[in-house]
């Protein structure tokens, strides 16, 4: 039998009991200061090797020791876990036990699966754990460990346990206390520094509680009795209509309302605001108070009104340029038909007379001036063909874009079939165009391909055999085209220059362009949201590529 006698007394427990409560350790309302005075007291006076305060963690799952003193080394540093899935025995009976009191426990059913992992290596021999109760749940331990002989715990120190169990009851609820009270302050200066209104109403609607943005939002000063008030005294006809009918009975049914509404509506203090409204319930589900947050919307407002200005000044704006423009548009419009009719009419005129002169004088004149008059007629056509370059690039910047759905392969052996007398002198084509679906322009599609395949023509003629290749894939977000030759190519110094207009690119066989072509293929792909370019190298090829971006099916 262990061993009982020699041990402190009641009379001493009390005194024990006593230097703890008096203490300035206890009364400095610190947790960790106070837990360790409850430790150090308990294991001087109980006199057993350590004394250590335990809290259940992880659900009630974990019991981590958080404070331990030490009779020879005195407080130490914490730092065991117990995992109530290793010891279901010994959380079982801390559950169901006001305390623990083990002679045995080494053997003892309730704590022998602590023997080897724990009881062991500690050297101890008995326990004494009284568990921690705060608001009817199991928070943790007070475990008093005993190093030697098995001792028998009378009933006195079973009770001094119980008490030490209660100290740090008292010093946990105290802790937790204070961190409530400090969140509640925290929370307090938050809601005072809140430009918003923030308040507190019973259910009838009288005012409880208001922060200071509140009372200069309803123009109550810092001293007024805010209990004399109920919301309605602030709410016009129509907005007490809005509270009875709609507010209210959102908040009784669904505990919330959000929405705006007008303070003192008809008066000239009318304020709109913003209000998330909010019904709070106790455990029981009865309501107990709403709170409510106003916002002041006048700034709001004002801004609101003001984009409202801006936007109507804007669409003037929008109307007024786009008589402009229809007025632009139709001056241009003149302008190509007087190009067409009153410039092409004299250039026809000295073409006319040129041919004239050389079918009826050439014999009779020298060879160098029959050379002036074929100059002459080249210019004259060279000049007619440009003018039709440039009506149809005026024409591409009038035309109004109809967007159609398109199925792409049809699309391009239209064009192709364009082009069937040419393909028939020794040009191998060959065709990859993945089946597609564009919701595109389809006139200027076309217009952007014919120019690609007729360039692609012109310029691999004098290959042996000339090649061109036309692909079609889709590609994020859109589809690309291209069209490639096998012909002189281009130096890539001048990619970005041979969409410019009037900037042609150089054939071998002298079958020069006006410069006007890839000009109107930049433009027509930029009205289309896509983008042209071109990859060569001299006496290699060309590529040129179309990119659209339009929405695609299948």
């Amino acid at each position: 039998m262990g061993r009982s006698a020699g041990y402190a007394g009641l009379h001493d427990y009390n005194r024990a009991i006593r230097d703890i409560a008096t203490s300035a350790d206890w009364q400095s309302g610190r947790l960790a200061r106070q837990l360790g005075r409850v430790v150090e007291v308990a294991a001087q006076s109980m006199e057993v090797g350590r004394v250590g305060v335990w809290r259940l963690q992880a659900g009630g799952q974990v019991l981590d020791c958080v404070c331990q003193f030490d009779s020879r080394y005195g407080l130490v540093e914490p730092g065991q876990s117990l995992n109530a899935s290793r010891y279901p025995a010994y959380f079982a009976a801390l559950a169901n036990n006001r305390t623990l009191a083990v002679v045995d426990a080494l053997r003892d059913a309730m704590t022998v699966e602590l023997a080897d992992p724990y009881l062991r290596p500690m050297q101890i021999a008995s326990l004494l754990d009284a568990p921690i109760w705060l608001d009817g749940e199991m928070v943790g331990v007070v475990c008093h460990e005993h190093s030697g002989e098995p001792r028998v715990w009378r009933d006195e120190d079973i009770a001094f346990a119980g008490s030490m169990g209660d100290f740090a009851a008292m010093a946990l609820s105290q802790n937790r206390y204070q961190r409530v009270e400090a969140t509640r302050e925290r929370l307090s200066r938050i809601i005072d520094a809140t430009p918003d209104m923030v308040a507190v109403m019973a259910p009838g609607g009288q005012l409880i509680q208001m922060n200071p943005a509140g009372r200069k939002l309803l123009g109550l000063s810092a001293q007024a009795d805010i209990s004399r008030y109920r919301s309605r005294d602030f709410l016009g006809e129509q907005t007490t209509y809005l509270l009875e009918t709609e507010i209210l009975p959102a908040l009784h049914n669904k505990g919330s309302w959000t929405g705006e509404a007008m303070l003192r509506e008809g008066t000239a203090q009318a304020l709109p605001v913003s209000v998330v409204a909010l019904a709070h319930r106790d455990a029981q589900g009865q309501l107990e108070y709403f709170s409510v947050t106003l916002h002041d919307l006048t700034a709001h407002m004002a801004i609101l009104r003001e984009l409202e200005a801006l936007n109507d000044e804007l669409e003037a704006r929008v109307r007024a340029r786009t008589q402009e423009l229809e007025y632009a548009n139709r001056n241009l419009e003149s302008f190509a038909y007087s190009v067409s009719h009153d410039l092409k009419a004299p250039l026809r005129g000295i073409e006319g007379y040129s041919r004239l002169l050389a079918s009826e004088y050439r014999s009779s004149l020298p060879e160098e001036a029959c050379e002036y008059i074929d100059l002459i007629v080249l210019a004259s056509q060279r000049m007619d063909q440009m003018i039709e370059d440039i009506l149809t690039y005026s024409r591409v910047q009038m035309r109004q874009l109809k967007l159609m759905r398109t199925d792409v392969a049809q699309l391009v052996q239209q064009v192709v079939s364009e082009f069937e007398p040419q393909l028939r002198e020794g040009i191998e084509l060959e065709q990859d165009v993945e089946a597609c679906v564009l919701e595109c322009d389809r006139e200027g599609l076309v217009q952007i391909l014919r120019n690609f395949l007729s360039n692609a023509i012109k310029f691999s003629r004098g290959r042996t055999p000339p090649r061109i290749r036309i692909e079609g894939r889709r590609h994020a977000p859109g589809y690309r085209f291209s069209v490639h030759d096998n012909g002189v190519g281009f130096d890539m110094c001048y990619r970005d220059r041979i969409f410019e207009i009037f900037h042609r690119l150089p054939s071998e066989n002298g079958q020069d362009g006006t410069g006007v072509g890839l000009a109107l293929v930049a433009r027509a792909a930029e009205r289309m949201g896509g983008r042209v370019w071109a990859e060569s190298m001299p006496g290699q090829g060309a590529t040129f590529f179309l990119e659209l971006n339009s929405g695609t099916s299948t």
